[in-house]
């Protein structure tokens, strides 16, 4: 629908400390303080922002606070907040788009070829074999080689021999997938059973989690799922 088009899942994170931090912001007029999910020294919360720019602000244990490191602007009043702008945004239409394209590139590119080489075989008479094998056909050879190697794909990229710059291999590695720090592990409950937890996203599952060292103990925990039930287990183990 043209609602959901319009709607960008965005991420917001806040990596500078705290125990509790919420966020607010235009996308819901600054009427509501929402907590931020924590993982670790991290904090991020995810909200579909419609289309346009948006301000927005932390609140660090009950202290106003903007990201230094995140894009700033301050108000008719000279307070600064964080904003981002999605109005250009493009949304990931999946891969079978894109295989189609490289399907249609190819199909493209076979038909062309094949036609070249059907006008290049009709074009050749018998008088002209000698020619073709001392001159024509090794500069046609080489010729194609150099094609290959050095002409742009479809999507304008060159595949060569060259060696990669010494910056590639000192980059910092990605970072964590979001919903990856959605973990119950030390999650408190949100309902009023103390025994009851939410049922956990399908893709934390499976993967071990540990927290930072403290006291001298080290904090492991994984969740896993038969069918609908799901079972975290924790382990405790002292450093």
């Amino acid at each position: 629908s043209a609602a959901e088009e319009d709607a960008v899942p965005t991420v917001f994170r806040w990596e500078h400390g705290g125990r509790n931090v919420y966020i607010t912001g235009t996308f819901n007029g600054w009427s509501r303080q929402i907590p931020m999910h924590r993982s670790g020294n991290d904090f991020t919360y995810i909200h579909n922002l419609k289309r346009g720019k948006h301000a927005f602000k932390f609140i660090v244990d009950d202290e106003w606070r903007f990201a230094p490191d995140q894009p700033t602007v301050a108000d008719i009043e000279g307070r600064i907040n964080n904003f981002i702008d999605v109005t250009d945004f493009k949304a990931y239409t999946g891969d079978r788009e894109f295989e189609n394209e490289r399907h249609a590139d190819h199909c493209s590119r076979a038909a062309a070829e094949a036609a070249a080489a059907s006008s290049g075989a009709g074009s050749v008479g018998p008088s002209s074999d000698h020619d073709d094998a001392s001159s024509g056909g090794g500069s046609g050879k080489g010729g194609g080689k150099r094609g290959k190697s050095g002409t742009a794909d479809g999507d304008g990229e060159v595949y060569g021999h060259s060696m990669p710059d010494l910056d590639e291999y000192t980059k910092e590695p990605p970072p964590l997938p979001p919903h990856l720090r959605h973990i119950i592990l030390n999650k408190p409950p949100q309902l009023q059973d103390t025994a009851a937890l939410p049922v956990p996203q399908h893709v934390a599952l499976n993967h071990l989690y540990c927290t930072a060292i403290k006291d001298n103990m080290m904090v492991l925990g994984i969740t896993q799922r038969y069918k609908t039930k799901s079972c975290t287990t924790v382990y405790y183990s002292p450093c």
